[in-house]
């Protein structure tokens, strides 16, 4: 692969700070997955036998409710890894991966993997740093929806898409370049989209975000980041 793929990788979320050399070896034992928009990756309940680190374009994991509905967990980006916890156990996919837009991924099985990091621990390291870090995630989310009120969860989701799926604009605002339903944003946050409506029209109203075409555009960063803190 070329060097921009390692170079790519050397700054990943999940491989950030990895030497040169070893990103190398490891891009070597990779092998690329291209997605076009809708396609799945993967389904939940699938066997898991590998794990993938996103190189461009945006996906989403979601699972089925109770009532039979599709719900929103979480979206990916570029530099993000997608089914890693297939590394360290046996139990099957927990969500369905779909693109949302042409996508292209790294993808390591896990015997393949296991054979290289066995020669390089220094790798292993890096997943339970990494995993450390979704588990704080995690938690930090769990406690959101304890303390903080649903305008400050729903900011931090808003910045978070924001981070992964962001466009710059010609004002120093930011849109996310992925139109986003009330329904998917409330899923996100496990909160009704009534309640998730009435905060984005007082956002609107207040010039915090605006929405065209089905897209958000984030008016004033800074105050949804005192939102997101509390």
């Amino acid at each position: 692969m070329p060097s921009s793929v390692i170079s790519f990788l050397t700054n990943s979320a999940m491989f950030g700070g990895i030497r040169d050399t070893l990103s190398e070896g490891l891009v070597a034992r990779g092998t690329s997955v291209a997605l076009v928009a809708g396609q799945s990756l993967f389904l939940e309940g699938d066997n898991a036998e590998g794990f993938y680190v996103v190189k461009s374009g945006g996906l989403k994991a979601t699972r089925i409710s109770a009532d039979g509905g599709e719900q929103l967990l979480a979206v990916f980006s570029m530099g993000d890894a997608i089914g890693e916890m297939a590394i360290f156990d046996e139990a099957p996919r927990s969500a369905t991966i779909t693109a949302l837009r042409p996508s292209t991924l790294i993808y390591w099985s896990k015997a393949g993997f296991f054979r290289f990091a066995d020669e390089h621990p220094e790798l292993y390291r890096l997943m339970l740093s990494m995993i450390a870090r979704r588990l704080r995630d995690t938690n930090d989310a769990l406690a959101a929806r304890d303390f903080l009120p649903l305008a400050g969860q729903l900011a931090q989701v808003m910045l978070r898409l924001r981070k992964g799926f962001g466009e710059a604009m010609g004002d120093d605002t930011g849109r996310i370049a992925h139109k986003l339903t009330q329904a998917e944003l409330a899923a996100m946050i496990g909160a009704s989209r009534e309640n998730v409506s009435r905060v984005l029209n007082e956002w609107k109203r207040k010039g915090l975000v605006s929405r065209t075409g089905g897209y958000y555009h984030l008016l004033d960063e800074e105050a949804l980041e005192d939102l997101s803190v509390g």
